[in-house]
């Protein structure tokens, strides 16, 4: 009985994997090939031949699209730059400069950073912004945030798409009331075909703080990590030159990882006779059928395109 049994076992085996070999070897899927013209909103039928274990859809559609398969990546364009401001305490007046650089070579040193700005590699954007000014009746400013706007970063960007450094920077003189600023939702952003991505924001801006005046009074991000600040320090207040900088900021297209097809048939599921698809955006696409039988022994894959154009 025993061998009876084995021996049956190794028939079934046997004829498994002969089934197995031939449904790699009958994969005769199909689909037209003819061009197809639809309206948005309109349901297309596609007619479909022959047998498959597993049948994906890509419709050609941004996110899914046969061609970026294996990973898209998406420009980057109109990179803006925005921010809130607070000052509180004091009353000097023009003490918090915006920087921007896409020259500094990432050197944080005092020494290498007031070089870099003496070199001219700094371009000072203050004017672009609104910062909180509203004086209490004490005549010092009165902790007023205020949202200090957007500004457009393209033209420092460049169609090179060069990496920038942003920075604050406060400088005050001794004697008199230095302002203490507070700044917030600091965030980067840029365009790209699925929306604007953020780049950077307050907590993940890899801020470093840079002192080239008096030391001691640094400014640093706080400790929820939601604002960046300058302290006035204590009196009699000397003059300090403070800096807090960014990392850099990458510019450069980013890889969102593959656009993925939709699975229409499994093992489990019939053949398939026809498959419908509406399109909600005019313009040409591939709509593509990947077709394949799989089994311990390899992979069969075949693969039907056709032109669909959509109008409005």
């Amino acid at each position: 009985m025993l061998k009876k049994y084995i021996c049956l076992l190794l028939a079934a085996a046997l004829l498994s994997s002969c089934s197995k070999t031939m449904d790699l070897e009958t994969l005769d899927f199909d689909a037209p090939t003819r061009e197809i013209t639809a309206k948005v909103g309109e349901e297309i039928k596609f007619d479909l031949t022959g047998s498959a274990n597993i049948v994906t859809f890509y419709s050609g559609e941004l996110g899914n699209d046969y061609v970026y398969r294996e990973g898209r990546a998406l420009e980057l364009f109109d990179p803006e730059v925005s921010f809130s401001s607070n000052a509180n305490y004091g009353n000097q007046e023009d003490q918090l400069s915006v920087l921007v650089s896409t020259a500094f070579n990432g050197d944080f040193s005092p020494e290498n950073v007031s070089a870099s700005f003496d070199a001219g590699e700094w371009t000072d954007i203050t004017d672009m912004f609104i910062l909180s000014s509203a004086i209490g009746s004490n005549g010092n400013y009165n902790g007023t945030t205020v949202a200090s706007g957007v500004f457009d970063l393209s033209d420092i960007v460049g169609p090179e798409k060069k990496g920038l450094y942003f920075a604050f920077r406060n400088q005050t003189i001794p004697g008199g009331k230095p302002t203490q600023w507070t700044l917030s939702q600091v965030s980067v952003t840029a365009n790209t075909l699925t929306g604007r991505q953020r780049l950077i924001e307050t907590k993940t801006g890899g801020w470093t703080a840079v002192e080239l005046g008096t030391p001691g009074n640094p400014g640093r991000p706080n400790s929820s990590g939601s604002a960046v600040w300058f302290p006035r320090g204590n009196s009699p207040y000397p003059a300090y030159d403070n800096w807090i900088v960014t990392e850099k900021i990458d510019f450069s297209a980013k890889d969102i990882g593959p656009d993925m097809g939709e699975p229409i048939k499994s093992y489990a599921d019939p053949q398939l006779g026809e498959f419908k698809y509406t399109y909600d955006v005019p313009g040409t696409y591939v709509a593509t059928f990947l077709a394949s039988n799989i089994n311990a022994e390899g992979e069969v894959k075949v693969v039907k395109q056709v032109k669909v154009i959509v109008e409005p």
